[in-house]
């Protein structure tokens, strides 16, 4: 019976200690202390392609709402059909998929069409209390990047389904890259200008938080920030369906986090041509909700990092 007491003990140490030795190696994973914050961060969408003559002025809008709210602004240019000259293939599914509301081209909070009520919008947003947040770790696996995404929840939200994104943008000056990426912009008078061969800014642009600033200088040079270059997911564009990793399927909980080694979304986008030739390279991930009384995926949440 001794013998029999002292293996069994034994046997729970050699166990726990195992056990505590593949939790130390699980939790070497950095996805662990990455932090996903709870605010509501805004995406402020584009839809003019680089060869519109507004694309120059909505990059400059870009910036302009980027300062009024300072670290919560996040920016994508969608090229949509009235760019001639560039257009990736995701574009028409996440068009399609994500923007029921016209016009377009325009801009657009989150994925919402807000006319010229933009400040309006945005800080609508921003005090919101979050439902869920999303976050994201980058490695350059030499021929593709690899995109590892987290997700926490914030609310309880039962029977309703959400979506995980990645995607790789880049900035791009207003050129004739070659090989078909033609990313020249035409000037529109009074508000951009060619000077020297370059498109720039003809006007000072103050910020709209403190008049003493000046987010914009005349002669500033005009960029085509965050441009789409591809994703991961060109078949359906929403990205990875949570319901499908998530043991209560489309019921979530505060607290509740995903994206970790036992509920992975990962994501692999090739590089090409043009996210070489891109000035930087960014990546943004984006979750949605999807609201089957619209008919709509609806922008929750998102984060945006430079990586190159």
């Amino acid at each position: 019976m001794k013998n029999t007491l002292i293996f069994g003990l034994a046997m729970l140490v050699f166990s726990t200690s195992c056990k505590k030795s593949d939790d130390n190696n699980a939790y070497d994973d950095p996805l662990f202390a990455l932090t996903v914050e709870e605010k509501n961060f805004i995406l402020l969408t584009n839809t003019y392609g680089p060869n519109d003559p507004a694309s120059g002025v909505a990059a400059g809008l870009f910036k302009v709402y980027q300062d009024f709210l300072p670290g919560s602004v996040f920016t994508l240019n969608i090229p949509s059909s009235n760019n001639i000259a560039f257009k990736p293939d995701i574009t028409d599914s996440i068009l399609i998929t994500f923007f029921k509301k016209p016009p377009m081209p325009a801009l657009h909070v989150n994925n919402e069409y807000v006319g010229l009520e933009l400040e309006e919008a945005i800080s609508e947003i921003a005090q919101r209390k979050p439902t869920a947040g999303v976050n994201h770790l980058v490695t350059d696996k030499g021929d593709h990047y690899e995109i590892r995404a987290k997700v926490k929840f914030f609310d309880f939200i039962y029977l309703t389904s959400f979506y995980v994104v990645s995607y790789l943008l880049g900035d791009f000056e207003p050129k004739d890259y070659g090989g078909g990426i033609n990313f020249t912009t035409p000037a529109v008078p009074g508000v951009t200008e060619v000077v020297n061969g370059k498109l720039s800014y003809a006007v000072d642009v103050k910020s709209l938080r403190d008049t003493s600033i000046t987010v914009i200088r005349k002669g500033d040079p005009v960029m085509h920030y965050s441009v789409l270059i591809g994703t991961d997911s060109i078949a359906f564009a929403p990205g990875i369906l949570l319901d499908t990793i998530n043991f209560f399927g489309s019921s979530y909980d505060a607290g509740d986090i995903f994206g970790l080694p036992e509920t992975p979304i990962r994501f692999r986008i090739p590089k090409t041509t043009l996210s070489e030739a891109a000035n930087k390279l960014h990546v943004l991930t984006l979750i949605f909700r999807y609201n089957p009384a619209m008919g709509q995926y609806v922008l929750q949440n998102s984060y945006q990092t430079r990586i190159r």
